[in-house]
């Protein structure tokens, strides 16, 4: 080899590294055969999607890889061909489902006969993929796949928290039972027409002393319970898209999930502003919702620099 020759830098690699490319990935959205960079707080990954979760689209099903091959063990495979050009190793055996939130950089697709041996952890498949072999140092490339399966774990774990899906079957016509049960009294027990009733359901009208003490007999509070939400699935699912994720990081949202903000307020503070309920109109929403937390967020500076 010559001396000082300069690095040869595969063209796949450069392909999946063009902006352009990132952009179109980020907004048509994670699938099945890519391979991703995941990034959460000071953990960094590679793994390949083998497939986006049909009951939750939030969640991504993911076989953890590592672009060092020093790092191999007799439970992975080799696989030569990658997306970006470099061999990588793959673990079947820890495949989980994680969720798409911490999907950071996508970096291309497996050609399909390929990604089919990695997820059925059958090398037989393709001659681009064998069964990888312990290095001399075994004790410590063992060592690095329990720590990368224990990240996982813990991305799997956040998987387990988002907000739940199927918001609107829990609730009639958009009232819980309680509120309805409580709204209920408030005719039964107190005798109160609908305007009254609806004062204080949904207005903020007090109960006078009395009153509160004629519902406290019937067993309910001086309060009515408070209005549920029901965010639609379409913005909790578009909630979490990667494309988001660069400026929800840069966001800090005290005591709530920044994901769960930008549906909630694209869903109910903007989306009677936009025409449908498509793909497009949901993420137009979300644009929408993004620039209005930002021009608060901005605001909120201003006013801590005063």
């Amino acid at each position: 080899m010559e001396k000082n020759a300069p690095v040869r830098i595969p063209q796949r690699m450069l392909d999946v590294t063009d902006p352009a490319y990132r952009r179109r990935a980020l907004d048509e959205g994670p699938h099945a055969n890519q391979l991703w960079i995941a990034e959460d707080h000071d953990d960094t990954e590679f793994l390949m999607i083998v497939d986006v979760d049909e009951r939750d689209p939030r969640i991504v099903h993911v076989i953890p890889m590592s672009n060092d091959p020093g790092e191999q063990t007799a439970d992975g495979l080799v696989v030569g061909r990658t997306p970006i050009g470099l061999p990588m190793i793959a673990w079947p055996a820890l495949a989980i489902p994680i969720p798409i939130r911490v999907l950071d950089v996508p970096l291309g697709d497996f050609d399909a006969r390929i990604a089919q041996a990695v997820a059925g952890d059958d090398p037989d498949l393709d001659p681009h993929v064998h069964r990888a072999q312990d290095s001399e140092d075994f004790l410590a490339a063992y060592a690095l796949v329990s720590a990368r399966a224990r990240v996982f774990q813990q991305w799997w774990n956040i998987g387990r928290h988002l907000p739940p899906l199927h918001q609107e079957e829990a609730i009639v016509f958009g009232i819980s039972e309680e509120r309805r049960a409580y709204a209920e009294a408030l005719k039964t027990v107190l005798g109160l027409s609908a305007t009254q009733r609806n004062a204080i359901m949904n207005h903020g009208m007090p109960l006078t002393k009395t009153q509160a003490k004629k519902m406290g007999q019937a067993g309910f509070a001086a309060e009515p319970p408070q209005a549920q939400e029901a965010i639609p699935d379409a913005y909790l699912i578009a909630a979490e898209q990667p494309r988001w994720r660069q400026v929800l990081d840069d966001m800090d949202i005290d005591g709530d999930d920044v994901r769960l903000e930008l549906a909630r307020k694209a869903a109910f503070d903007l989306a009677a502003r936009t025409s449908g309920h498509d793909d497009a109109a949901v993420n137009g929403a979300l644009l929408k919702a993004v620039e209005s937390m930002k021009s608060g967020q901005n605001g909120q500076r201003g006013q801590r620099g005063q």
